[in-house]
């Protein structure tokens, strides 16, 4: 990904309004840190402070101030081959309001402001790894779907999809997973797709290939050691799934990269 505009803590006044009937060129986080009213096509939202939209390029939106000083935190930026996995795993959120939990994605943005501003040797590739954090803390942070109903397996399927994140290493057996929380196999995937729009199998996938991006980017273990810390039992299993990931070998990931 690469960041060509952003703004953190943007003020304006509370007769703020903004129109782009055509969008803009570029995807975007509109991170909304004041009560607004946000037009995105035809549907309008009213939305209180500490809510995110992903909007995709060229859609059209409006923002307009609700009453008080408008506020917020915005990031303009492209994908590239390797950040489609990412994107299509964020599922259909894009350009409706998505309230955050904590404050932890304008922190990210704050954060992204101050490097881009910098003259840093690897500036881009800084702001690169700060972008996939947005949008993987975004997306762990999505609620579920209006139609499915909560169950009282939510908490659970929500420890199960930190440590998945947080350990992609481990053996992750989708029967071993649904025995631990009492359900079949059918009715596990079942319950963490309508959860989260994604399997759990894929979910798993890239947690092991993001994780063996950053080891090839920040270590010098060989391909080998990265393939058996990401789980896999053999090289040429982890090398056919980080070329479907990425759209190269580890080898080329890391020597193109890394330059």
């Amino acid at each position: 990904m690469v960041i060509y505009m952003l703004g953190w803590h943007w003020r304006h006044p509370s007769d703020l309004a903004i129109e782009r009937p055509n969008g803009h060129f570029g995807m975007q986080i509109l991170l909304v840190q004041s009560k607004a009213r946000i037009r995105m096509g035809e549907q309008e939202y009213r939305v209180e402070p500490n809510t995110v939209f992903l909007i995709k390029s060229c859609m059209p939106h409006c923002i307009y101030a609700d009453g008080e000083e408008y506020c917020d935190d915005w990031v303009r930026f492209s994908v590239e081959q390797e950040d489609h996995a990412l994107i299509d795993s964020l599922g259909e959120v894009w350009n409706v309001p998505i309230r955050l939990q904590d404050n932890s994605v304008s922190d990210l943005i704050r954060a992204s402001e101050a490097i881009f501003r910098t003259d840093a040797l690897n500036k881009q590739e800084a702001l690169h790894h700060v972008m996939k954090a947005i949008l993987l803390h975004i997306r762990s942070q999505f609620a579920p779907q209006p139609n499915v109903p909560h169950t009282h397996y939510d908490n659970d399927l929500e420890r199960l999809r930190r440590d998945i994140f947080s350990n992609p290493a481990r053996d992750w057996s989708i029967p071993e997973i649904a025995e631990s929380l009492g359900l079949s196999e059918s009715h596990f995937r079942r319950l963490y797709k309508n959860r989260y729009g994604i399997s759990c199998t894929k979910d798993v996938w890239t947690s092991r290939m993001e994780y063996a991006k950053q080891l090839l980017l920040t270590t010098e273990l060989s391909a080998n050691e990265i393939a058996d810390k990401c789980g896999y039992q053999s090289y040429e299993h982890f090398s056919r799934s980080f070329v479907k990931y990425a759209c190269v070998s580890p080898i080329r990931y890391r020597t193109e990269h890394k330059q």
